[in-house]
C-alpha cells in the first residue's frame, strides 16, 4: 500500500467513515477511492484525474490538499508530457538571424549597383568634359537621371522595411494567441437544446461512462451516436440487472449521447466524475445527455 493511500485510508476510519461515505461527499466512485488508497493508479483514468480525486478526497476528509500533495509528493502520480515539435529558441533566433540577413543583403545589392552605375556616369562625365563640346548639357541631364534613381532606390527599401515590420508584429500576435490555449481536462457543462435535451463537452481522448442505478430502480439506458436518432444507437442498458454499476467505453467515438429513461434513479460517471444533471430529474426524468470531446467540439 502506498504511503499516502494509507494516510488517507487511517484519516477516514479515524472518522468512522466507510468508502460509501466517502463516495456520498466526493461524488467519486468506490473502486477509484480504494485504487488510491491501494496506491494502484494505473486503475485510474489519468494522471490528471488521480491528482483531482486525492485533492477532493482529502478535503472531505477536512485536510489541506497542498499539504498533503508537499508532504507525499514521491508517491503522487506524475502527468505524463506529451512532446511537440516546436522550434527551440536558438532554431527560431537563427531562423530571424537568417531572414535579416537576407533582407540585408537584398537591400545592400541595389546600392551596389547604383554605386557602379554612379561612377560609371562620373567617368563618362569626365571623358565628354575632356572632349569639349555639349560636355556641360550632358552632365546636366545624366545628374538629373541619378537623382531619380537614387529616390527609387529609397522608396524600395522604406516599402521593404514596412513589409518587415508588419511581418514581426504579426508573428508576435499569433505567438501571444497561442499562449491562452486552456489545459483543462475538467467535465464542463454547455448548453440545453431543448426540454429535455443537454450537451457537455470533456477535454480528454478517454470517454468512459459508468452507470449506477439505484436499487430495485426499472430503467432503461442506450447509448447513440446522433440524440434525436434512434438508429445510432450503438450500446444499451437497463436495470435491474446482476450489477448495479455498468461500465462502457466510448473513447473511440467523438461524442456519445445517453438516452435515460428514468434519471432520478440513475447516477452517470464520466471517466470516474459524477455528472451534475443541469435538469431537475424530480421535473424532467427522461433526459438526452450528449459529451462531446472539446477539441472535437470546437
Amino acid at each position: 500500500m502506498a504511503e499516502l493511500g494509507q494516510f488517507l485510508q487511517e484519516k477516514r476510519e479515524e472518522k468512522g467513515w466507510g468508502l460509501d461515505e466517502v463516495q456520498t461527499r466526493t461524488k467519486i466512485q468506490k473502486r477509484y477511492l480504494l485504487a488510491i488508497e491501494e496506491g494502484r493508479y494505473d486503475d485510474l483514468p489519468g494522471a490528471f484525474y488521480a491528482r483531482a480525486f486525492i485533492k477532493s478526497y482529502a478535503e472531505a476528509l477536512e485536510l489541506e490538499p497542498e499539504e498533503v500533495f508537499s508532504e507525499f509528493e514521491h508517491d503522487l502520480p506524475k502527468p505524463r508530457k506529451e512532446s511537440v515539435d516546436l522550434p527551440t529558441r536558438t532554431e527560431r533566433s537563427k531562423t530571424k538571424r537568417s531572414s535579416q540577413e537576407g533582407t540585408k543583403k537584398n537591400s545592400v545589392l541595389p546600392s551596389v549597383l547604383v554605386v557602379c552605375f554612379l561612377v560609371a556616369i562620373v567617368a563618362v562625365i569626365w571623358v565628354s568634359n575632356i572632349d569639349g563640346g555639349g560636355g556641360d548639357l550632358a552632365s546636366d541631364e545624366e545628374e538629373n537621371g541619378n537623382v531619380d534613381i537614387v529616390n527609387e532606390t529609397a522608396d524600395e527599401e522604406e516599402t521593404t522595411q514596412e513589409t518587415n515590420g508588419n511581418e514581426e508584429n504579426g508573428n508576435d500576435n499569433e505567438g501571444s494567441g497561442n499562449n491562452g490555449e486552456s489545459e483543462n481536462g475538467q467535465l464542463s457543462f454547455e448548453e440545453i437544446t431543448d426540454g429535455y435535451n443537454s450537451i457537455y463537452t470533456i477535454d480528454s481522448d478517454t470517454l468512459e461512462i459508468t452507470l449506477d442505478f439505484d436499487e430495485e430502480a426499472d430503467s432503461y439506458v442506450d447509448f447513440r451516436e446522433e440524440p434525436n436518432d434512434d438508429d445510432s444507437i450503438v450500446e444499451t442498458a437497463a436495470a435491474p440487472s446482476d450489477e448495479s454499476e455498468q461500465d462502457f467505453d466510448f473513447s473511440e467515438h467523438d461524442s456519445i449521447t445517453v438516452n435515460a429513461g428514468y434519471t432520478p434513479a440513475l447516477t452517470i460517471y464520466v471517466n470516474g466524475e459524477a455528472l451534475e444533471y443541469e435538469l431537475d430529474p424530480s421535473e424532467r426524468d427522461f433526459q438526452r445527455i450528449t459529451i462531446e470531446k472539446e477539441n472535437e467540439s470546437q
